[in-house]
């Protein structure tokens, strides 16, 4: 039997390690965050408007910020400052705390992974623009990935934001016309960046938990970039889930030019969402359908952004799909655990 004083120090040992793991702690609640992807410096400035008229807490970047030219970082680095002189934008970064992480055109080459050269400018520029300070955890790792919480108790949200760019392996050409690539039995995110995954969900103590991946984990049906490309990945993930009993696991995901909610039950009390919002300044507004065998929204293919509302007195959660002009495309509530 453990003495007062051997408890009282492996608690502040797992606190520790949880403050480490996670790169800032934000101890207020929040109720309202934003998210999107695929965005073009300087077309449809407006749209800035629009989005900080919702007023959430919290705005996360899911990739694509910006289009630069193939391994060019001269024009990544303008594409950045284009987007920083939108006045609408300027104002938007006054109130709201942003975060985010890159897929492949802010990355710096179409599919990039690792064996891309300047991965390393591609990350100063974007830690740059993110306005991630030099002392930033983040900052003294490879790869682009972060971890924050915000809120306590029952209020708690783990957002983990993933880099499926800096350490993936390279795709192999498949001739066949209905999948881009042959599967890659790699890893996709790192041996690195799997151990800091687990160290974060084996001490979690959080309520919900945000994953944001710039390709979609869900829907493996189409032909581009998506989790099920690289299956042993998809499924190293599901355990970790499952070995963890991560609370309320979300994904939350862009890269396709279209929005959906996705859905899985991974045991009969525990449900993982994907939550797709893309194409902030230019969607797939041609796709007449699409195949997703856990799509339970419609497919939508205009110009959006993503909004997750959280009623902590009801613990619901709520996935919003807000057009470009502010009118709600879809809306789904669920209870949490």
């Amino acid at each position: 039997m453990k003495s007062k004083s051997q408890n009282l120090a492996l608690f502040f040992i797992l606190f520790a390690l949880n403050i480490v793991a996670q790169d800032k702690i934000y101890q207020k609640p929040i109720t309202h965050l934003s998210f999107g992807s695929c965005n073009r410096a300087g077309l449809h400035p407006e749209v800035w408007k629009t989005i900080g008229l919702q007023q959430s807490d919290v705005w996360i970047w899911l990739g694509d910020i910006v289009y630069g030219k193939t391994a060019d970082s001269k024009d990544l680095s303008q594409q950045y400052e284009i987007q920083n002189e939108n006045p609408y934008y300027g104002e938007f970064k006054e109130k709201v705390k942003i975060f985010g992480v890159w897929d492949d055109h802010d990355y710096g080459k179409n599919d990039g992974g690792k064996d891309y050269a300047l991965k390393d400018v591609s990350r100063e520029l974007l830690f740059n623009f993110l306005e991630i300070p030099d002392t930033h955890p983040a900052r003294k790792r490879k790869g682009a990935y972060q971890a924050y919480s915000f809120g306590y108790g029952y209020q708690k949200i783990l957002l983990i934001l993933l880099d499926n760019r800096y350490f993936k392996e390279p795709y192999k050409n498949n001739p066949d016309p209905k999948q881009r690539y042959y599967p890659n039995p790699g890893l996709l995110l790192g041996e690195t960046q799997w151990k800091w995954l687990e160290s974060l969900l084996s001490s979690s103590d959080a309520r919900v938990h945000l994953f944001g991946s710039g390709i979609q984990f869900l829907s493996d049906q189409h032909p581009y970039e998506k989790w099920e490309n690289f299956p042993n990945a998809k499924t190293r993930m599901r355990e970790l889930i499952l070995k963890y009993n991560v609370k309320n696991p979300v994904f939350l995901s862009g890269d396709r030019h279209i929005a959906e909610l996705s859905k899985t039950d991974l045991t009969p009390a525990k449900s993982l969402f994907d939550f797709t919002s893309s194409g902030i300044t230019h969607s797939y507004d041609v796709l007449q359908d699409e195949i997703n065998p856990y799509r339970i929204s419609p497919l939508i293919v205009k110009r959006n952004f993503g909004q997750v509302l959280f009623d902590w007195k009801r613990s619901t959660i709520r996935f919003e799909i807000t057009s470009a002009n502010g009118r709600s495309l879809y809306q789904s509530t669920h209870y949490l655990e």
